[in-house]
């Protein structure tokens, strides 16, 4: 005959540390508190790594402002074909971004069309 306890459930399973630590757990932390924490971490972690990429985005922009500026201070003295040449020049370094893009391509636009320039003065 077999004795009883060859036939419980502690000799038919492997029983670890940590699977007694988390059946122990769940007693004193319910699966919907571990699950809400879990939950929380994962959004703080994606919190923290958008406001560092969007920081970088910033910094990039910063430095787009100000190389812009040095081509309208050109403008500014009467240097229009240097500024113009500046102004291609970020146009050819900020190729990826688009909105960067865009703001160079009205700038250049507006040089190169006196009227248009007239017209969004007034």
């Amino acid at each position: 005959m077999e004795s009883p306890l060859k036939k419980s459930v502690l000799k038919k399973e492997d029983w670890g540390l940590i699977t007694i630590a988390t059946l122990l757990s769940t007693f004193v932390f319910p699966p919907y508190f571990i699950q809400l924490m879990t939950i929380a971490a994962l959004s703080e972690f994606a919190h923290f790594w958008t406001t560092r990429l969007s920081r970088i985005q910033q910094d990039r922009l910063i430095k787009f402002e100000k190389q812009l500026r040095l081509g309208y201070q050109l403008e500014q003295k009467g240097n229009r074909e240097e500024a113009l040449t500046h102004y291609q020049k970020l146009y050819e370094k900020y190729k990826k971004f688009p909105e960067i893009c865009q703001l160079i391509s009205l700038q250049i636009k507006q040089m190169s069309n006196p009227t248009l320039k007239k017209a969004l003065k007034q």
